[in-house]
């Protein structure tokens, strides 16, 4: 399959997201590099339960204070060093 270059693709944009919906190898070509435009699909995006109890136990965590948080990259960064 031939590659489109960066500009085909910017102007056909909904037609290779259609091709790619479809199960086609969609490829774009940018300087001398090529890339793959693929469907993954919802349910690849899904939280498994493990990740979700992971998440659950993090926010009962910082709600009864025994985490500490950062709201800046310099608070986080100082918390980093502290450790």
């Amino acid at each position: 399959m031939e590659a489109l270059n960066i500009r085909d693709f910017r102007s056909n944009l909904a037609n290779s997201f259609n091709r790619a919906e479809q199960g086609e190898n969609v490829l774009i070509r940018r300087k001398n590099e090529i890339y793959a435009l693929i469907r993954i699909g919802r349910e690849d995006l899904m939280i498994s339960p493990e990740l979700q109890k992971s998440i659950n136990d993090a926010r009962l965590a910082l709600s009864n204070g025994e985490t500490e948080g950062a709201s800046s990259h310099e608070a986080l960064d100082t918390l980093l060093s502290s450790l």
